[in-house]
């Protein structure tokens, strides 16, 4: 299995094997990746009729995915598939692409898969299928350190210096995404670069660079548990204010206040550190710093208070559900009733 960020595929159509699979626990190196895949089949195929995609984190309509499959091309000679997030799709669906992958239909010799994943746990004949016709790549995920010394040094070719906590700040605002790094440094030196003294400080980055959706309803469940009234709810405007559901929201506080019993049942930040990596793919530091607001946090809440807060979950659980968590009145009513708890 290759494991290099760096190679290259060959992107001459005729030389392109039936099936691409990248893994890799960092979906921002992902969506890289697919981006990369575009930009060399740019002028080689038609993107209108012969280039699509579909996303197992959507509900896929099979008869769409068919029809696209079945479709020949009148204007490139081959049709690209790129399938995200492999490891949702129904196992119908990923029984037709294995299918489709060995050649078992007729026509599927002009179809090229490109598949994301973000685990290696795939349906094992799927894996074999792509094993024997195409490549299997392990990309890594940027480590922290690398995107902080990229940033290190690309100031100081630039004449432009980043606080301690500005740079700390803008590294975790990005959440690891090494092209969105990019992008908010140019805009962060497109606003220096015309000040006298080019120093970007923490409150510059805070004004400047927005934190994603995936970080934001974290601020909102730090929040919670300092039992911070007020940054709970600025934390919920801000996203709702992004046009985004609180969809995880119950799983994230439930996560965390089980960290709470854990820390207050055993005083050991290890079992802690071993719950969080068992139940969620992030980068180690995330997971580090994950632990240590948990550590925090936790005397913000006694012991009765927390099995409580679990009782509270689970009665506003159902209406979530039923509401898709977009009813912005049920969100702030559960987290008052959880911060006010006693």
């Amino acid at each position: 299995m290759e494991n290099n960020n760096s190679k290259k595929e060959s992107f001459k159509l005729e030389k392109l094997l039936p099936c691409y699979l990248y893994i890799s626990t960092s979906e921002p190196v992902l969506e890289e990746r697919i981006e990369s895949v575009k930009s060399h089949l740019r002028g080689k195929i038609n993107f209108d009729t012969d280039f699509k995609v579909f996303s197992g984190m959507e509900e896929i309509d099979e008869e769409e995915f068919n029809n696209y499959i079945n479709t020949p091309s009148l204007f490139s000679s081959k049709k690209i598939v790129v399938i995200k997030h492999m490891e949702k799709l129904s196992s119908n669906l990923q029984k037709r692409i294995t299918n489709l992958i060995t050649g078992t239909p007729d026509n599927s010799g002009n179809i090229v898969f490109f598949i994301t994943a973000l685990t290696q746990k795939l349906n094992t004949v799927l894996l074999d299928s792509i094993r024997s016709a195409g490549k299997i790549a392990q990309l890594k995920a940027p480590l922290s350190g690398s995107l902080r010394k990229w940033l290190d040094e690309k100031s100081q070719s630039d004449g432009v210096r980043f606080t301690e906590k500005a740079a700390s700040l803008l590294i975790e605002n990005i959440n690891m995404d090494f092209n969105l790094l990019k992008r908010q440094y140019d805009k962060l030196y497109d606003y220096i670069s015309s000040e006298e003294k080019k120093v970007i400080d923490e409150n510059t980055v805070r004004s400047l660079v927005n934190r994603i959706y995936s970080l934001k309803i974290f601020d909102l469940v730090d929040s919670i548990g300092k039992r911070d009234k007020d940054g709970s709810i600025k934390a919920l405007k801000s996203i709702l204010d992004d046009g985004q559901n609180l969809i995880g929201l119950v799983t994230l506080i439930h996560r965390m206040f089980k960290c709470f019993l854990y820390i207050k049942s055993e005083n050991s930040s290890s079992l802690v550190t071993d719950y969080i990596g068992n139940s969620m793919k992030v980068p180690p530091y995330f997971i580090g710093s994950l632990v240590n607001k948990y550590i925090r946090s936790s005397d913000n809440y006694n012991k009765n208070e927390i099995l409580s807060v679990f009782k509270i979950l689970n009665k506003y659980d159902i209406g979530f559900r039923a509401s898709s968590i977009e009813n912005e009145q049920l969100a702030k009513k559960l987290i008052l009733e959880i911060i006010d708890i006693n």
